[in-house]
């Protein structure tokens, strides 16, 4: 398996597990660009997530009308607290 794993679904991650694991890649932007085609072909698929397994960060992604939006509040790294005061700071 490449790096950067990609998962997708249509409601959460629990429900599916490694069921939503869709492919993994060698690259952050192959694996973004991935998202962005099952946007645009997939009606039913309404979150992703690339995960990299090196350093253990999560982006998450929210689809919406075919448009690929990151949560940056629950995008996070292997320092969760760190992230998770960041995205308040950010908000604030």
């Amino acid at each position: 398996m490449k790096r950067y794993a990609l998962l997708t679904g249509t409601y959460n991650l629990l429900m599916g597990g490694i069921r939503d694991l869709k492919y993994s890649f060698h690259n952050e932007e192959d694996a973004y660009k991935a998202i962005e085609q099952i946007a645009m072909t997939d009606p039913f698929t309404h979150w992703a997530q690339i995960f990299d397994k090196k350093t253990d960060k999560v982006r998450v992604f929210n689809i919406i009308n075919r448009e690929v939006i990151e949560n940056k509040i629950c995008s996070f790294s292997s320092q969760p607290a760190e992230s998770l005061m960041k995205a308040v700071t950010e908000l604030s």
